[in-house]
């Protein structure tokens, strides 16, 4: 009798992480480190996208990033991502956003700032580099957040909705507290990927 083979053992391979996620490690990583600097511009309900881009422009580079590049023009006229670089044989653009709130929060000024309005601006700016890029990531970070409360996520469904995709706080989005002197505030960074669609509606990577 013919001796019994053992079944072969299947190993998956790895599954690689999205790029969306490693960029929004990024911005998560500058923010731990610019702790005092963001607690002012929470305080202020200021938006702080142009610092931001040249910050995020270093950590890329720091991570491998190749060709690294802030303000790129796409090669339709007058089009421009804020961020592109290359990393594993990929080219990225990148779109940025810091959209306030008016929720009050202890220590921070009361302005009336239309999320809405900022929302609008993102789903936009996926729009974007679905028409331009092969490769599109959009970020945004949303604050300030009072501890505790969950607002937010309705407005992640209304961006994921006027997309038509599906987006997950618990996979896109990375929540912070940050101490304001005397009290703490929470931020939410959030991404997805956006691929070049020749349709209206942009083909977004939501996974």
């Amino acid at each position: 009798m013919p001796a019994l083979m053992p079944p072969k053992s299947t190993v998956s391979p790895p599954r690689v992480k999205p790029m969306h996620n490693t960029l929004r490690e990024w911005i998560v990583e500058i923010l731990k480190c610019h702790e005092p600097l963001l607690a002012i511009a929470m305080r202020q309900r200021a938006k702080f996208e142009g610092w931001l881009k040249f910050e995020l422009a270093a950590v890329a580079e720091k991570h491998g990033a190749q060709s690294v590049e802030v303000e790129t023009a796409f090669a339709e006229r007058g089009k421009r991502s804020d961020l592109s670089f290359t990393f594993n044989g990929t080219r990225y653009d990148v779109e940025i956003k810091t959209a306030n709130s008016s929720w009050r929060v202890a220590g921070v000024h009361n302005k009336h700032r239309p999320l809405p309005r900022n929302i609008a601006r993102i789903v936009g700016d996926a729009q974007k580099l679905s028409r331009y890029s092969e490769h599109g990531i959009v970020a945004f970070v949303l604050f300030p957040i009072p501890p505790q409360d969950e607002r937010w996520t309705k407005y992640l469904d209304r961006l994921a909705s006027s997309l038509g995709i599906s987006l997950s706080a618990q996979e896109h989005c990375c929540r912070l507290s940050v101490d304001l002197g005397h009290n703490r505030a929470d931020l939410v960074v959030c991404s997805f990927e956006v691929q070049r669609s020749k349709s209206l509606s942009p083909r977004i990577t939501a996974g």
